[in-house]
């Protein structure tokens, strides 16, 4: 006697709309479970066997069919996933008709925001989140909004836009969301549209060398890691808050810095509207053919090399790079979604090349520069630590704040066999620190400091001028990287200070400090750079990390 389809178990039932979503239709990973609600409104029979109440697993399976599961298992424990998937489920799929529909006023996209923000975060090598995101043109959404909400209140705001959580994360979401086929086809006036609205935030400003203009603390893990307390623009930094981070489980999580990914999208559509053009004056093929003629200034080889290897990366799969090394893949309870992770010994090591953009003129009118220009910037860095805080090179006075990269003024580097001697002119200090070397270097123990040497090739001060030597430190708990060029001939008119952060796409990005000149010495003019990672030297692969 044939069986009645009302009797059949709830656990075939649940195999059946489990098998359908599972097989059925194309795009099957994205998109809603649409298999699963026709099975729902089939009668109440169907109803409730396949509800979150009494098939929980089933919700389970098909959150790991949608979207990528490893990273909150690994914070929460399966447990947990399994009882909130169902939510989290619906929450994800909300956030991501709001973003389809083009809804720019939802009362609820901050929070639809974090969520994509998150679903970047806990992406895996299948890429499940970031195609649901995708289906959704995110991306597109991300455009329009910026576009039209980007200066809500800056009338009252001096002309700067108000950095609130849903910029920044849009910001954020606009860079890991990016790849070099979408940049390639943006309309050029587009492309030069979002350059200018993204200017205010990737700023070049004068800023005075007082004691608070370089004011990260070098040790401090509840410093902000990217403020100058007197710039004339909002800090884009915000304080970690309480958000819903799976289903209704609480977690803090710290809103992404919006300068650093403003940064890499305005590098990035500059590299596009970037050609290749060989400047009248410049005659010499090679370098060689510029030293034998006695003349300085880039040859038709720099200019070729800065065009086709200066440029900011994209990560190697769209949403990999969440700017900072995140440290939120941690399950502990206390740990800040977000964050910026410990530093990893290596980061730093190898060549960089990539370019600045700074002020023109001396006098601003408004907000920003009249003009600005953009140049290139080569460094090659090696990486020196010490395991004993005691024996490591002295801090600077807190006071000087970073302007010396934290380090003793008269600091004095000389080269030995297993790495690098520091001292200073007093003779209060006299320490030896070990070279990284990639693969040759085995942790003993935990690393107290970490401190940059460097030098621009001379091939390049021939090119582009400017200082030749580099040094400077590392905080260890969040990787803030802080350099100082310097002149070996103490020309301090040429001094540079760069700080910033290696995003996981290996993108050196942030901030230069520029004297002005000898006769304006206390005066900064501050500019933005963009360095990319050299991949073809083995020194500049990560190593061991610091903790």
């Amino acid at each position: 006697m044939p069986t009645s389809i009302l009797r059949i178990p709830p656990e075939v039932l649940q195999k059946i709309a489990l098998y359908a979503n599972a097989t059925l239709g194309s795009w099957s990973e994205v998109g809603p479970p649409k298999e699963l609600y026709n099975c729902l409104l089939t009668c109440r029979t169907f109803h409730v066997a396949l509800s979150s109440d009494n098939a929980s697993e089933l919700y389970f399976l098909l959150f790991a069919q949608k979207f990528d599961i490893r990273g909150p298992i690994y914070r929460l424990g399966a447990p947990v996933v399994r009882e909130h998937a169902p939510y989290e489920m619906r929450r994800r799929f909300q956030a991501i008709q709001i973003f389809k529909n083009r809804n720019l006023y939802h009362p609820d996209l901050t929070e639809a925001l974090w969520i994509a923000y998150l679903m970047v975060e806990d992406a895996d090598t299948s890429q499940k989140n970031v195609r649901q995101l995708l289906r959704a043109n995110l991306p597109t959404f991300l455009s329009q909004y910026l576009h039209l909400r980007l200066y809500e209140g800056a009338s009252e705001n001096g002309g700067w836009p108000v950095m609130t959580e849903e910029i920044s994360l849009a910001i954020a979401l606009s860079w890991t969301l990016a790849s070099k086929h979408l940049m390639i086809h943006e309309e050029r006036e587009v492309c030069e549209k979002m350059m200018r609205l993204l200017e205010p935030i990737v700023p070049s400003s004068p800023s005075t060398s007082s004691a608070s203009s370089f004011s990260s603390a070098p040790t401090s893990p509840t410093s902000p890691s990217s403020v100058f307390t007197d710039d004339p623009y909002p800090i884009s930094v915000l304080p970690p808050r309480d958000i819903s981070y799976f289903g209704t489980v609480k977690r803090k999580a710290r809103p992404p810095s919006a300068s650093i990914f403003a940064t890499l999208l305005y590098f990035v559509r500059a590299d596009v509207l970037t050609k290749y053009k060989i400047p009248p004056h410049v005659t010499c093929q090679t370098r060689e053919e510029a030293n034998l003629r006695g003349l300085t200034g880039p040859c038709i080889g720099d200019v070729r090399q800065f065009y086709e290897q200066c440029r900011t990366h994209f990560a190697a799969f769209p949403g990999i790079d969440v700017g900072i090394n995140s440290s939120a893949i941690a399950s502990s309870p206390d740990t800040i979604l977000c964050q910026p992770s410990l530093y990893q010994l290596g980061r730093l090591s190898g060549q960089w090349g990539g370019s600045y953009i700074y002020p023109c003129n001396a006098m601003y009118t408004g907000a920003l520069p009249k003009t600005s220009a953009r140049k290139a910037l080569y460094i090659s860095l090696e990486e020196h630590f010490c395991y004993d805080e005691c024996s490591a090179v002295p801090r600077d006075d807190p006071e000087s704040g970073t302007t010396n990269a934290w380090l003793p003024p008269d600091i004095r580097a000389v080269e030995t066999e297993a790495g690098m001697q520091f001292s200073d002119g007093k003779g209060s200090f006299n320490t030896k620190y070990e070279t990284y070397r990639y693969g040759a270097n085995k942790v003993r123990g935990q690393i107290a400091d970490v401190i940059i040497t460097g030098k621009v090739e001379d091939r390049h001060v021939a090119a582009w001028g400017e200082p030749s030597r580099i040094i400077g430190r590392v905080r260890l708990h969040d990787g803030l990287m802080v350099l100082v060029r310097y002149s070996p001939l103490g020309d301090t008119s040429q001094r540079q200070v760069l700080r910033g952060y290696v995003t996981s796409s290996q993108n050196l990005v942030g901030r230069i400090a520029c004297n002005s000149g000898p006769d304006d010495a206390n005066v900064y003019y501050e500019g933005v750079f963009s360095l990319g990672k050299d991949h073809t030297h083995v020194a500049n692969k990560p190593g061991l990390k610091v903790s």
